[in-house]
């Protein structure tokens, strides 16, 4: 277990011990957890990837023209790194798909770290291990700042978008340590990625989903920008995450908050606290869905003999899942779809004739949310009541909490958002590279395969 020098500031040890951390370092459990949240990550990356909003960002990228060196995941079309990163950034967040962190009660931390890694390590010519390293690392400072984030700014409270802000600079050190920054050119491209954070809240309003695609897309390319800019020498503070006039000054008006991020480092690893997400919806959906389903199928309930839904959340949870946003967000939208149809895919919730058909439409007037003031802790949103009225006069209900996904349901979600989009035999050829990556002396074999023809 590494010492953090506690005389020097927290960017300073911060940036020390990320640069000292090798793939060796870590134990077994972290690196097993990395190779899933890159496993996981990709599949939603390729499922994404057709969106209109990441479409959107290509076609703009494409107009832009530039040198043609990484890939963009899902097309034929490469550019260059910073440009790649911000398309692959923009898929890693193209919807509602993506693992979260169990922690901080949902920020979406990988889509900071794996598409940037992805992106520059195929433009360096990284080993799996590196990239996995540059992962599992850059998930850490981005775990650590999105709980101080969410903890001191909630749902109610916060005027700016967490994920787009930790993205930034979690994207910044990923790409350092695969470009090979030491200790004070990675502070300056912690506080060059600073400079860049951005993601006004107002994406809450957005009925589509280009806010948080938009925001995380643009961290990733920032992040890179700042690594690269530190690489060529930049200057800029070296204490970004200290005091006044640091990061957690200007969003939280905290400036001391950062001192935690140092707390058990290399014996707690952030990593180990992802979530990956069984249904394609916003993390305050999942709970209630699992027990959704696992109500309708114990009790054999099909969608007529459904009566009324109601469904208990934390109050806080009802602010992230208005009824004006996208079917994978809005809670109405999502739970009226789930059980007018007893499933929820990734591909019909995207469709562009519009997941809410005349079926779930009438259900939706049957579901009914009640917000709960009592559950106020950090693991209340991983918590729900669902409560099943049958229209022959029975009551079903459950309280459940969320159960992780094991390696065959992970496996399941892979194929079920891959095999759509690339087939069957592609989506396997994908598998086996994923799942052994770290044994891969280059990633640019599977940075070719993910590429799509167009």
């Amino acid at each position: 277990m590494a010492v953090v020098a506690r005389d020097t500031g927290v960017t300073e040890a911060l940036a020390d011990w990320l640069c000292s951390r090798r793939w060796e370092d870590f134990p077994e459990g972290v690196r097993h957890k990395a190779v899933d949240v890159m496993y996981d990550s990709v599949g939603a990356m390729i499922a994404c990837s057709q969106l209109p909003e990441v479409q959107t960002i290509v076609r703009f990228l494409r107009k832009m023209g530039g040198a043609a060196e990484c890939s963009i995941i899902g097309y034929a079309h490469r550019a260059s790194p910073v440009d790649a990163a911000m398309a692959n950034g923009g898929m890693s967040h193209g919807d509602e798909v993506d693992p979260v962190h169990l922690k901080s009660v949902g920020g979406h931390v990988a889509s900071g770290p794996v598409p940037t890694a992805l992106t520059i390590g195929q433009w360096v010519g990284a080993s799996g291990k590196d990239v996995l390293c540059a992962v599992a690392l850059g998930y850490e400072v981005g775990g650590r700042l999105m709980t101080i984030f969410y903890r001191e700014r909630d749902y109610v409270a916060r005027r700016f978008y967490p994920t787009a802000v930790v993205a930034t600079v979690s994207s910044a050190v990923t790409a350092g340590l695969l470009l090979g920054l030491k200790r004070e050119r990675m502070q300056v491209a912690m506080c060059l990625a600073a400079y860049q954070a951005a993601g006004p809240d107002n994406m809450t309003k957005d009925p589509a989903h280009m806010g948080k695609t938009f925001q995380v897309a643009a961290a990733n390319r920032n992040g890179v920008t700042a690594a690269l800019l530190a690489g060529d020498g930049c200057h800029a503070p070296l204490d970004v995450l200290d005091g006044s006039r640091g990061l957690f000054d200007a969003y939280l008006g905290a400036p001391d908050a950062g001192a935690e991020i140092l707390d058990d480092l290399g014996s707690y690893y952030s990593i180990t606290d992802v979530m990956h997400k069984r249904y394609p919806a916003g993390s305050p959906n999942q709970a209630y869905l699992q027990g959704l389903f696992g109500l309708m199928k114990q009790h054999t309930v099909r969608p007529e003999d459904i009566a009324e839904i109601e469904v208990q959340i934390p109050a806080r949870g009802l602010k992230r899942v208005p009824t004006t946003r996208h079917a994978s967000i809005s809670a109405l939208s999502v739970c009226a779809i789930a059980a007018a149809h007893g499933t929820l895919d990734f591909y019909r919730l995207h469709d562009p004739a519009g997941a809410m058909d005349a079926a779930s439409r009438d259900m939706q007037g049957r579901v009914k949310f009640v917000g709960r003031e009592d559950w106020k802790d950090m693991t209340a949103g991983h918590r729900a009541i669902v409560t099943i009225r049958t229209r022959a006069g029975h009551t079903l209900s459950e309280e459940v909490r969320h159960r992780p996904m094991d390696a065959s349901e992970l496996d399941a979600k892979f194929h079920g958002l891959v095999t759509p989009r690339f087939g069957e035999a592609k989506a396997r050829r994908l598998e086996r590279l994923m799942k052994r990556l770290d044994a891969a002396a280059n990633v640019k074999e599977l940075m070719g395969e993910l590429e799509g023809a167009e």
